[in-house]
């Protein structure tokens, strides 16, 4: 009778050991999953992040590129037209302050100098 109380009890053991080390191999295999889980959702994050970066450097490019066009313009049809308006010299300091802001270089700095050198007129 004892031995088969120890075989029961062997059996019982075995299977009690079988099952704890199924739930902890199942218990492993969720940790793992949820991590990568995490880690792919953390690597779309980033190629988010890095496309907005490229979009938003794209756009910031364009803005000043266009900002510096509009510049050169508007200093050639003032000069042309022998001067310019405050509020015409208003709006081109803005832009001339924009386009610094947006990392524009010197270059435009003497262009703007040449604006503000530029006869006043009367405003329409």
């Amino acid at each position: 009778m004892d031995n088969m109380f120890g075989a029961g009890l062997s059996i019982v053991s075995t299977i009690a050991t079988a099952v704890i080390s199924w739930l902890m191999y199942k218990l492993k295999k969720h940790e793992e999953n949820k991590e990568a889980e995490a880690q792919q959702r953390h690597v779309e994050e980033l190629a988010r992040i890095t496309q907005h970066k490229i979009e938003s450097e794209a756009f910031r490019a364009s803005l000043l590129a266009l900002t510096r066009d509009r510049i050169l313009q508007g200093y050639r049809y003032y000069r042309q037209q022998g001067g310019i308006t405050t509020q015409d010299l208003e709006t081109m300091a803005k832009l001339y302050d924009a386009y610094h802001a947006l990392g524009g270089n010197g270059t435009i700095t003497a262009v703007f100098q040449k604006i503000t050198a530029l006869p006043i007129k009367e405003d329409y």
